[in-house]
Parts: structure tokens; sequence; C-alpha cells
């Protein structure tokens, strides 16, 4: 079984959703609004993560450690609640100490507190189409779409089964290790054309 390339968005959709996003977040800030910063906040952290939506709306703020580049998140292992520490890439860090404010509160939040899933699923919705992508990528494709890039930029299993929160490798493995449609498109382009000379 691989993951399906309509689930994953490919890196000129990922530039163009972090572009869209961004650029909604700079306009709303300077109106005073909430939502663009919200929304770009989510998309980076969705992308920079890989959490599932659910451990997405747990987070609170008090989960973020800047000093060791760390994100305390609460997994469900066997249906039972588990913390778990993921590490945090500088790019995430530095944003989020932007986006935040310092108390203990939801990560995310809105008017009337902080967002829970659906909330979180409806704001991710609104960038997809702000940036023009197939209604189709939901918030759990940011999820798949970390996977495929950060395997493909690693080739390390086990580091992508830790940053997913996957019980197993088997399971990771299963779902992202399949050559995928777009590696065998390159494998095939130019397959008889000679190798190009090297000085």
């Amino acid at each position: 079984m691989s993951i399906d390339r309509q689930r994953y968005m490919d890196t000129d959709e990922v530039h163009r959703l972090r572009k869209v996003t961004e650029a909604f977040a700079i306009a709303d800030k300077a109106r005073g609004r909430l939502r663009g910063v919200l929304a770009w906040g989510l998309v980076d952290t969705v992308l920079s993560t890989g959490l599932r939506v659910s451990e997405l709306a747990r987070l609170r703020v008090g989960d973020i450690d800047f000093k060791r580049g760390a994100l305390r998140v609460v997994r469900s292992k066997k249906r039972r609640p588990k913390a778990e520490t993921l590490a945090v890439g500088a790019e995430l860090l530095a944003h989020l100490r932007e986006f935040l404010i310092w108390k203990d509160a939801p990560l995310f939040w809105g008017k009337r507190g902080g967002l829970g899933v659906l909330g979180l699923q409806r704001l991710w919705k609104r960038a997809i189409h702000e940036a023009g992508l197939p209604s189709e990528l939901s918030i759990h494709a940011g999820r798949h779409t970390l996977a495929v890039h950060l395997l493909r930029r690693t080739r390390n299993l086990r580091q992508v089964q830790k940053q997913l929160g996957h019980a197993t490798p088997t399971i990771t493995a299963n779902l992202y290790a399949d050559v995928s449609f777009a590696d065998m498109q390159g494998g095939l382009n130019g397959l008889y054309e000679p190798p190009p000379e090297t000085p």
C-alpha cells in the first residue's frame, strides 16, 4: 500500500500554500484581524510537524520548549493519551515565537476560545482555497506531505515514524516507503537517453 498522490502536496503546492497564507497573515495583521495570522500559524505548524488534527487541537502554548527546540505532543497510544517530545525546526520555532501570546492557552484560538478539530479543519480548508489548491487536500494531507518530503530528504524511515508518532516502523513503511507515482514517472523519463557526460 502506498500513499496516493492526491493525498499530499508536491513542493510547488507547498510553496504556493505557504506563500499565499503568509501574505494573508501579513494583510490581516495590518488590519488587526486574527484569521490570517491563525491560518499561517496552522499551515506552518502542520507542514513542519505532521501532527494529526486532534494533536493540534490539544496543543497549548506551554507545550513549546524554545530552549530545547521541542514540542510536547499528547498522542493517543492504544486509546490512552501519552505525552511525547517532538523535535521542531528553527524556522517554526521563530514563527511560533512571533505568533504567541504568553499564557497557558490553546495554541490555536478563535473568538470563543481554543479551536477544536472542526475549527482547525475549517481554517485549513480556507487556506487551501485561498491558495487555489484542490479542495480534497484535507488537513491530514499536511501530515502526509511532511512524511513524504521528510522521507525523500532523509531516507530515514525511523525518523519519519518517530515524527508521525506511529507505533511501529511497519505502519510508516506501509504508507510511505513505496515508490511514489512521481518517482516512477521520473525514473521513466529519458529512460533510453544516454546519460549526461561528466567533465
